[in-house]
């Protein structure tokens, strides 16, 4: 009897799980097509690393970026360079927000070695 009961446990349990990895596994990709489709990464930049004018969006937490676009789609904004947001932020629907929200706060960069440079562009070998 406990075995049944244990089985049917973990059944459940890996079932759910498996579940729920192919449902974030979709918001993220949704929420990448997203990014890009509405021009995110030409200001915040193609890594969501931010720039110097811009800020990171990369690992923030997901409910603070979830009420960040909530307030720009009200109008609401703490600085004036945020007021940018106003337009694009109207442009996203609910789950939109989610979905955005959710690739960003569980970023994780597509091909990291793409980037390192192996030698100096050159050919000189130091």
């Amino acid at each position: 009897m406990w075995r049944t009961i244990m089985l049917l446990c973990i059944f459940f349990t890996a079932s759910t799980l498996t579940a729920s990895n192919i449902t974030d596994d979709k918001r993220y990709k949704s929420g990448k097509g997203l990014y890009f489709a509405n021009g995110c990464g030409n200001c915040h930049g193609t890594n969501a690393e931010g720039s110097s004018y811009y800020p990171k969006l990369a690992n923030k937490k997901y409910d603070f970026l979830v009420n960040k676009l909530q307030q720009f789609q009200k109008g609401i904004a703490t600085t004036q360079k945020q007021e940018i947001m106003f337009t694009f932020a109207n442009a996203l629907s609910k789950q939109d927000v989610y979905d955005i929200s959710f690739y960003l706060s569980h970023f994780v960069m597509d091909n990291p070695d793409d980037y390192k440079i192996q030698e100096d562009l050159l050919g000189v070998d130091y």
